[in-house]
């Protein structure tokens, strides 16, 4: 899946709307903040690999909905209002996220 495609996926799920664009930017920071939280977890003692197997995009464009759902909450223990409750833990993606990949054992360099 090319970034566009992950972009589009994006737009799709959290705009509802494939062609509005003005998110764009912030939609790549995301990717690429989820590129590296999968390169931490799934590679964590070789720092040298900096490119994501394609078989992870679409967990990537998982985790970066998660994290552009996360900005402004970040921190937040609890919040109501209204009756809506929010509840965040410290973390920005779930753990059900992060359990889905399995780090890859190696030698510590």
């Amino acid at each position: 899946m090319t970034e566009e495609e992950q972009i589009k996926k994006m737009r799709l799920q959290i705009l509802n709307d494939i062609d509005k664009t003005d998110r764009d930017e912030i939609f790549k920071m995301k990717l690429d903040d989820a590129k590296w939280i999968a390169l931490d977890i799934l590679y964590p003692y070789n720092k040298e690999i900096v490119e994501l197997p394609s078989r992870y995009s679409n967990w990537q464009v998982r985790c970066a909905i998660e994290l552009y759902k996360a900005i402004g909450v970040e921190g937040y223990t609890s919040y109501s209002e209204n009756g809506l409750v929010i509840t965040r833990s410290g973390e920005l993606i779930s753990q059900g996220l992060i359990n889905e990949l399995t780090p890859h054992a190696d030698v510590p360099r």
